[in-house]
């Protein structure tokens, strides 16, 4: 990031630029506007004229999304600001910079649905393998890359709260009794409602990873038998979480 500003100030100093601003969402993904503050900035600067050229070192820095892109430079074009890259050499200034522009935009979506692609398929095929899905789990603890094993002090915590629901068919109830015995969810915080809910309908707990909702045998012990799951998840309104003992 560093570097790719000393070559941004570099490029403004030689094309006698003088830098209003420096718009930069460090460490935060270029694939869609709405999470980034700073290019939200930079919009809304755009509309009031502030600058009139906008300098970035390659269009996926400005965004990755095609939609996304046409719209802020729609932005753009509307009060007159151009658009430089400095690596990719086009200026949206002309005709030809705007095509090009364009273009650019198409493929870099093109190449974040391609990365995105893989790694549901990477995903899929670990869930397939029955290899773990999941980051941290309340009831279990990492064991490599690929598994998990029971926590036993938070195993309880979860047959309680299974328990718990079977006999009062309520979340808040159950959220509330978890509370009151002193119970906390992984990090350290206090049990809600929902959080109660996404503990019981998750088939981790049954001996099952799951990706995109389809449930796949994992190579890991359950802590809940698939029986008392699956009653769970009749009393919830859900059946397309029912599990079977062979898939």
């Amino acid at each position: 990031m560093a570097a790719q500003e000393a070559q941004l100030r570099e490029y403004c100093r030689m094309h006698n630029y003088q830098v209003f601003d420096v718009y930069a969402d460090k460490g935060i993904s270029g694939k869609d506007i709405i999470n980034r503050p700073q290019m939200k900035r930079l919009l809304q600067d755009a509309k009031q004229n502030k600058f009139d050229v906008v300098i970035v070192w390659k269009l996926t820095r400005f965004s990755r999304s095609l939609v996304d892109l046409t719209a802020a430079c729609d932005t753009l074009d509307r009060h007159g600001i151009s658009l430089i890259s400095i690596t990719e050499v086009f200026d949206s200034s002309t005709t030809s910079g705007r095509l090009v522009r364009s273009i650019l935009g198409a493929i870099a979506q093109f190449e974040r649905e391609v990365v995105s692609d893989n790694v549901k398929l990477v995903a899929q095929e670990r869930a397939r393998r029955g290899l773990r899905t999941c980051s941290d789990v309340l009831g279990y603890d990492l064991n490599g890359k690929d598994s998990v094993s029971i926590n036993e002090s938070e195993a309880k915590i979860v047959c309680f709260i299974y328990d718990d629901y079977l006999r009062t068919h309520n979340l808040s109830k159950t959220s509330e009794h978890c509370n009151n015995e002193g119970f906390t969810g992984k990090r350290g915080a206090k049990f809600k409602p929902w959080s109660i809910q996404t503990i019981l309908t998750r088939p981790i707990y049954s001996g099952y990873y799951s990706f995109h909702g389809i449930p796949y045998k994992g190579n890991h012990a359950a802590i809940i038998d698939v029986d008392k799951f699956n009653q769970v998840q009749k009393l919830l309104g859900r059946p397309e979480n029912l599990l079977e003992r062979d898939i």
